[in-house]
């Protein structure tokens, strides 16, 4: 089978119906997909056993007894999947019906592209809308190492992709909304256990370690204006880079992502980063844990648990951080480029 679609569910009931209608709609039949349920304690299940037989595609289910997470969950399905190209999909998107399409015509045409995502905007499914506003067009890095999906909130008015660049554009990696993968790249960069996602991360920034991953080993990405798909995202960032944008959106966010948000992004910063660039980039990069810090102290103290659980992960994350350089083919001035600060 070309394509391998991996759902993994978690208490997602609401979205099944019409996620699996735009799958049913898609002009490109061939594919397989492969459903993990994280324990969901509604009906989701239930939907996608209905939902899944007018598909027209092979398929399997399993039920796990635990929650192992985003990562976790794609990590397994990954492992009893052979398709050449592997697209995670989440419960909460609505795809246009040529979005596997276009997304495969693309990997096949561009044997250097490891990752491609279409043009992702917000759903608002709460009104039954889909809108004009950008969810993202892939990750961006800031010299503080802060990454933001790129022109979130934005309107979308088709000018953002630079008209020499086609209908493609360039990023440093992309959101695991809804990304295609190109397996051997997957393969390449997956950790000595196999896994392609840091299971330790359970959920949240897991898309952007393995986007430092690809892009330090010699991959490319890429996001598609012209494939359109719409997620109603629930850990959504802030609209603006300002520090006070940022502290109005921790006010929203629930502990929870919180807590795997902050531990995740340093585990990330630590296993990746290349040590010239953390010298040249020092400065940013302290500001920045140095606020995040003090605002988690004041204000929400349980999130700065995550600590204690990295440093019982040192040993584990040291043996990763060797394992990463070991797979790297470019340099550190290399992947400056990559960021475009």
């Amino acid at each position: 089978m070309k394509l391998s679609v991996h759902l993994v569910s978690w208490n997602g009931a609401k979205y099944i119906p019409l996620l699996f209608k735009s799958l049913r709609e898609q002009t490109f039949k061939d594919w397989f997909v492969f459903i993990w349920d994280n324990n969901s304690s509604d009906n989701t299940v239930e939907l996608i056993k209905n939902e899944v037989n007018n598909l027209g595609v092979q398929y399997k289910i399993i039920e796990s007894k635990e929650n192992l997470g985003f990562a976790g969950g794609h990590n397994e399905v990954f492992k009893k999947t052979d398709g050449g190209y592997v697209l995670l999909l989440n419960q909460d998107m609505y795809l246009s019906p040529d979005c596997f399409e276009k997304l495969l015509d693309f990997l096949d045409s561009h044997h250097e592209a490891a990752a491609v995502s279409p043009r992702l905007m917000k759903w608002d499914f709460a009104n039954g809308a889909f809108t004009n506003t950008i969810d993202t067009l892939g990750l961006k890095v800031f010299k503080n190492r802060r990454v933001v999906d790129w022109q979130a909130g934005e309107e979308w008015r088709g000018n953002v992709i630079p008209a020499e660049a086609g209908i493609q554009l360039e990023v440093f990696g992309i959101s695991g909304a809804l990304p295609m993968y190109r397996r051997a790249a997957l393969e390449t960069v997956a950790f000595y256990n196999g896994d392609f996602f840091d299971a330790s991360y359970h959920s949240y920034k897991e898309d952007v370690d393995l986007a430092y991953r690809l892009a330090s080993a010699g991959f490319k990405s890429y996001v598609l204006s012209d494939a359109v798909a719409y997620h109603d995202r629930a850990g959504a960032g802030p609209n603006t880079i300002t520090d006070a944008a940022a502290a109005v959106n921790k006010k929203r966010q629930s502990v929870w992502v919180k807590y795997h948000s902050y531990k995740n992004h340093l585990m990330t910063l630590y296993k990746n980063e290349y040590w010239q660039n953390f010298l040249l980039d020092f400065p940013w990069i302290l500001w920045y844990e140095v606020k995040k810090f003090a605002y988690f102290l004041l204000l929400d103290r349980g999130v700065l648990a995550g600590l204690k659980e990295v440093w019982k992960m040192r040993k584990e994350l040291l043996a990763k951080r060797k394992w990463i350089i070991k797979k790297r083919k470019i340099g550190w001035r290399n992947i400056r480029e990559i960021f475009n600060f």
